[in-house]
């Protein structure tokens, strides 16, 4: 462990597709191992779960070498799924689902109320937040992910044939909701940035045609975007599978700044820099599978040569191709934050 002091204007270079100062790192979300390891040290006070984890978690993202936090939503901002429960499942069908594919059950969802959702877990945190780190929230999940989550995926690709009305509505509520809690987050001081979650691809496709992602996915997209650099604060997407058919949408249209998830079967993160580096920035791409099978060595290595080829030109933070699964070995995880210290050492 190394000692760290964040500026989130290093991360906000990168964002602006500049170089930083030093070796930015980027990272969604770890795992309950990594937070205990990087805060092991740190004085925890009684009070909620929630707010201890959270506790936990930006105490991890700083002593790691991280300039923010990533902030996952209330409770109450989320979609609730009727269906079977994901949240213990490591892979699950996309056709499992709540099934709302009626009027009368979309009459009778349990739509979450993001104008007025509880917000008190930021305001519980801002206090321990240390000098020069911000906050970076993400959503409950992204227009896609929930519209796919309430109907499951085949019934969806029916209804868009079929009920084309119920699936505008469906991303009617879904999107409106979305776009009230981005702005609502956005006015936190101590937000420096977004997330937009939302995964839109397969390995070898997207998983809508790009026809209708530009009618019921990207015009949402575009004003949680717009909401998020209205407020003057970067708007990153994160989105797994192969997107390429539609980047130029990304780039171009719904304008985010900074585009995570990479992954070598695709498109390897090398490549990725190197053709879109001087439209939206890259953050992480050393693949997670890639982390998990190689040797630490080789994790450092392809890590240390990642930021030495972006150096000069910046508009890339070094982070996995995903996440930090629990199945990931510490040890490569932390092979690839070595990287980047070693580099801030020199």
């Amino acid at each position: 462990m190394h000692t760290f002091t964040p500026d989130f204007s290093q991360l906000l270079s990168i964002l602006e597709k500049k170089p930083a100062d030093r070796p930015v790192l980027f990272e969604f979300y770890m795992n309950d191992e990594v937070y205990r390891h990087f805060s092991q040290n740190e004085h925890i006070p009684s009070g909620d779960q929630d707010f201890q984890e959270r506790l936990r978690m930006l105490y991890a993202f700083r002593n790691a070498g991280y300039d923010y936090l990533t902030m996952k939503p209330g409770e109450h901002f989320y979609f609730p799924n009727l269906g079977e429960d994901h949240a213990s499942s490591r892979t699950y069908s996309l056709n499992q689902g709540s099934h709302v594919t009626t009027w009368e059950a979309f009459d009778s969802y349990p739509w979450p109320d993001c104008e007025h959702g509880d917000l008190s877990c930021y305001e519980k945190l801002i206090p321990y937040l240390p000098e020069g780190m911000k906050l970076i929230p993400s959503g409950p999940g992204g227009v896609e992910e929930i519209l796919i989550s309430l109907t499951g995926y085949e019934n969806l690709c029916f209804m868009m044939h079929d009920q084309e009305d119920l699936v505008d509505a469906l991303c009617a509520q879904i999107g409106t909701r979305l776009t009230e809690y981005y702005r609502r987050v956005c006015e936190i001081e101590q937000v420096g940035a977004c997330i937009s979650n939302d995964d839109w691809g397969f390995n070898t496709q997207t998983l809508l045609s790009p026809s209708q992602m530009e009618r019921w996915i990207f015009p949402w997209h575009k004003q949680i975007a717009d909401v998020i650099h209205d407020s003057g604060k970067p708007a990153i997407l994160h989105s797994c599978g192969m997107i390429y058919p539609v980047f130029d949408r990304i780039t171009d249209y719904l304008k985010y700044d900074a585009k995570h998830s990479y992954e070598d079967s695709i498109l390897p993160v090398e490549d990725a820099w190197e053709q879109y580096h001087r439209s939206i920035a890259v953050l992480g791409g050393i693949d997670v599978n890639y982390m998990i099978m190689e040797s630490e060595e080789a994790v450092y290595r392809r890590s240390r040569e990642m930021l030495e080829r972006t150096a000069e030109e910046g508009s890339f933070a070094l982070g996995t191709g995903n996440s930090v699964p629990d199945y990931m070995p510490l040890g490569s995880y932390v092979a690839m934050l070595r990287a980047a210290w070693d580099m801030r050492a020199q």
